[in-house]
């Protein structure tokens, strides 16, 4: 009853093997060959740069212009500015706008700040907005 020669009994003595053969082979390879070059590099002061754990957040780069119903942003190559289009019919509608404008073009840049950038906020509504909120935030 309990046959040793059956097909499938052959098949998972060859699987395991080989899974034996492997994984002795990855121990070789890592007690004799990596492990000393690492112990070699860590004691000549070659310590490689640490990766931190958590990395800036950043979104899927989206190509432009990126258009909302709050917000239009469009790049012109010719001046290598960023122009940010604000709709709102209040200050404080603006704001909040122009903050979520900031937020959509820094995540399509992939960066931290626009200080490096050339941003111009312009309010779709020929709404008067005072020079503080034109400005950039690097001053």
């Amino acid at each position: 009853m309990n046959d040793l020669n059956h097909p499938i009994y052959k098949f998972y003595n060859a699987i395991l093997q080989g899974s034996i053969l492997i994984f002795s082979a990855a121990l070789v390879y890592f007690a004799f060959v990596y492990y000393p070059q690492a112990i070699r590099q860590y004691e000549s002061g070659n310590i490689p740069a640490q990766k931190p754990l958590v990395a800036p957040v950043s979104a899927v780069f989206q190509k432009l212009p990126i258009e909302t119903d709050a917000y239009r942003i469009t790049y012109e190559k010719d001046t290598d500015s960023y122009y940010v289009f604000i709709s709102g019919n209040t200050l404080d509608q603006y704001v909040v706008n122009q903050n979520g404008a900031r937020l959509a073009l820094m995540s399509a840049l992939s960066s931290e700040s626009l200080c490096s950038y050339n941003v111009v906020y312009v309010s779709s509504a020929n709404l008067q907005v005072p020079d503080q909120y034109k400005a950039s935030d690097c001053m």
